[in-house]
């Protein structure tokens, strides 16, 4: 996001997050990820923590999976009305069900 925003790759300081899978850099010399992404993606929007694990909560009670927080963002940012379906055929695709029972646990009692 930041360094979509900058228009090159930059550093950035990884912190916790549910969304284990997003959290790292991309690296100053990224040769090839940095140019698909700034050339194929039209919109790119933030969710919080809370965000992420009310998407988890939901995919699990709604469809009984259980799934990882870098899964859960899409479905967050619809969830939370941080991207409209109103007049798009949209895919989410939600892969990614490595989850520790622990992080599950704990996003679970804190909602």
């Amino acid at each position: 996001f930041h360094s979509l925003r900058a228009g090159k790759p930059i550093e950035m300081n990884e912190e916790h997050t549910l969304a284990e899978g997003l959290a790292g850099g991309i690296g100053l010399d990224n040769q090839y990820t940095f140019r698909l992404v700034q050339k194929l993606t039209d919109e790119m929007v933030l969710v919080s923590e809370q965000e992420i694990a009310n998407a988890m909560q939901f995919m699990l009670d709604e469809h009984h999976q259980a799934i990882e927080g870098a899964a859960a963002v899409g479905i967050a940012a619809i969830m939370h009305h941080k991207v409209s379906l109103t007049s798009v055929n949209a895919v989410i695709v939600i892969s990614g069900g490595n989850i520790d029972t622990a992080v599950l646990r704990k996003v679970l009692q804190e909602l």
